[in-house]
């Protein structure tokens, strides 16, 4: 695969998850869980703008500089990173930030595995760093996500008498 059919599967990869975050920002109720989602899109936009300007100047053979990215979004709350816990409380029609959850963790575990890939077949060591950069930060966001999954889970499937047989 060529480098230029690389960078296009990272950007669109990262355009995938800023869709994502954003749709569910604008559609959770949970105040903490909507300032976290617009978070993490924000950051998905920010690596978008990272990897087109460094997809030109390595696709041209030029200098490549590695632009800021947005602030990575804190997860405050160790048990509970996004939602409340009267979020968890009335979960039991919250089908759509459950699949959001679900849907984030493949996103993330697969763009930090293509990442780490991508990584190896590029030769400027500016811009591999900047690749292992963004693998760790999407390998961070998984455990997030899988952090909150697993706090919520349980309750979810009870709640949606999904343990029934």
């Amino acid at each position: 695969m060529e480098l230029k059919e690389l960078f296009e599967m990272a950007i669109q990869s990262e355009i995938e998850g800023r869709e994502l975050y954003l749709a569910a920002s604008k559609t959770t109720k949970d105040k903490k869980a909507k300032k976290i989602f617009l978070s993490l899109s924000k950051e998905e936009d920010s690596h978008i703008q990272a990897l087109q300007d460094i997809a030109k100047s390595t696709l041209k053979g030029g200098a490549v500089t590695i632009p800021k990215l947005a602030p990575v979004t804190t997860f405050d709350d160790a048990k509970s990173p996004i939602f409340t816990q009267e979020f968890k409380d009335a979960i039991k029609d919250k089908h759509y930030e459950v699949s959001t959850l679900r849907i984030g963790l493949k996103l993330e575990a697969e763009a930090a595995k293509f990442y780490r890939g991508f990584a190896k077949k590029v030769t400027q060591p500016e811009v591999k760093k900047f690749l292992l950069f963004l693998a760790k930060w999407e390998s961070d966001h998984y455990d997030k996500l899988k952090q909150q999954l697993g706090f919520l889970e349980n309750a979810y499937m009870t709640q949606n008498s999904m343990f029934r047989f």
